[in-house]
C-alpha cells in the first residue's frame, strides 16, 4: 500500500499536464493534475515514516496527512477517499477483495456526506460506480488472486464511468472530452491494481483510456468556449477576481453544520470533511470553498475559531 501511494503519485506528475488541459469543472483552473498529483504525494510520504503492519493504520495516517496537505477539489476528494478507506481496515494486515468492497463503501459515504452539492459525471460517480461493481466480490473468497481479478475488473468499470462523464457533465456534452478528476482516480486505482500484481504501471498512453488522456478535438478556440461555459456555471465562478479557499479549523457538530450551510450561502464547491476523529467536543476540519474573496469565507469561518492552514488560489489559469 505504501508503494502503491508513491506509484500513484509518480503516475500522476507524469500525467498532471494533461489532466490540466482537461478541467474544466467546477472551474476551468487548469489544475486538477497538479493538485491530485501533490495531495497523493503527501500521502505518500507520511507512509514513508508511518512503522504499521495494519492497512487501516496506515490509511488512516496518510489520509489526516493528505486532508491537511489537500489542494483543489481534486486532491481534497481523494484525501476524503482515502480516509474513508481506513475505518473498515483498521484491524487488517492485507488487503482483501472483501476488504476494499467495504473500503470503497464506506469511502463513498464519507464523499457524499463532505460533499454539499454532489454533481454526476465527477470523482463522485467514479466512485459510485466502483463501489458498487465491487460489492459483488463481497462474499468471494480471500486470496491476492481474486484481489487482483476484482481490481481489473473495477478499472474497467472504472474505464466505463470516466467515458459517461462526457455525457453526465453538461459543460462536457458532445465535446468529445471526460472530467479530468474522475480520469485521474482511475488513473490511482489503475496503479493499485499494477501495484498488487507486482507489475509496474506502465503509463496511460499504453493503457486502453490513452486516447481520453489527449482527446483529437482538444483545439485552442473549444478548451476557450469550455473555459467560458464553466465560469458561468456558478455565481463564484463568474467573477475574475474568485478565489478557492481552504484551510483547516476545529469546530464542534453544530458548528460545523452552520459553517457549512452559510458557506453555501456565499460560494460554491463546498467541501467539508473531519481531519481527526471524534476525541473530543470539538475536532478538525478540512474546508474547501469557492468565493469571491477570501475575506467572505473568513467571515463565516472566525467567529468558530482559528483557521489554520490557510490557502488561496485564483479561480482562473491565467492568474496562477
Amino acid at each position: 500500500m505504501r508503494r502503491w501511494l508513491s506509484d500513484a503519485a509518480d503516475a500522476l506528475e507524469r500525467h498532471q499536464e494533461e489532466l490540466n488541459a482537461l478541467n474544466v469543472f467546477p472551474v476551468a483552473d487548469a489544475d486538477t493534475g497538479t493538485n491530485l498529483a501533490i495531495t497523493v504525494r503527501a500521502g505518500a510520504q507520511a507512509g514513508e515514516m508511518v512503522n504499521t503492519t495494519l492497512v487501516g493504520e496506515l490509511f488512516e495516517i496518510c489520509g489526516r496527512h493528505c486532508l491537511e496537505e489537500a489542494k483543489g477539489n481534486s486532491g481534497t476528494l481523494f484525501a476524503v477517499i482515502l480516509s474513508g478507506f481506513a475505518d473498515p481496515l483498521r484491524e487488517e494486515s492485507r488487503l482483501t477483495a472483501f476488504g476494499l468492497a467495504r473500503a470503497l463503501e464506506h469511502a463513498r459515504t464519507r464523499v457524499s456526506g463532505a460533499l454539499h452539492d454532489p454533481v454526476e459525471g465527477t470523482i463522485l460517480s467514479f466512485i459510485d460506480d466502483i463501489t458498487q461493481a465491487a460489492g459483488a466480490w463481497e462474499d468471494a473468497e480471500d486470496s491476492n488472486k481474486n484481489l487482483c481479478t476484482m481490481l481489473e475488473h473495477l478499472v474497467g468499470v472504472g474505464n466505463k464511468s470516466v467515458r459517461r462523464t462526457n455525457a453526465q457533465l453538461e459543460i462536457l456534452r458532445d465535446t468529445g472530452w471526460v472530467d479530468a478528476g474522475a480520469l485521474g482516480m482511475l488513473i490511482i486505482f489503475d496503479v493499485l491494481a499494477h501495484t498488487v500484481r507486482g507489475e509496474d504501471y506502465p503509463g496511460g498512453e499504453a493503457r486502453p483510456y490513452a486516447e481520453l488522456l489527449t482527446p483529437q478535438d482538444a483545439e485552442p478556440q473549444r478548451a476557450k468556449e469550455r473555459s467560458a461555459a464553466s465560469s458561468a456555471a456558478g455565481s463564484s465562478e463568474a467573477d475574475d477576481d474568485g478565489v478557492e479557499f481552504m484551510c483547516s479549523i476545529d469546530l464542534d457538530a453544530l458548528s460545523a453544520a452552520q459553517v457549512r450551510h452559510e458557506l453555501s450561502e456565499i460560494g460554491d464547491s463546498v467541501i467539508m470533511s473531519a481531519v481527526s476523529q471524534n476525541e473530543g467536543e470539538k475536532i478538525r476540519w478540512k474546508v474547501h470553498v469557492h468565493v469571491r474573496e477570501a475575506a467572505e469565507a473568513m467571515a463565516v469561518l472566525s467567529p468558530h475559531g482559528k483557521p489554520l492552514g490557510i490557502t488561496t488560489e485564483p479561480l482562473t489559469a491565467e492568474d496562477k
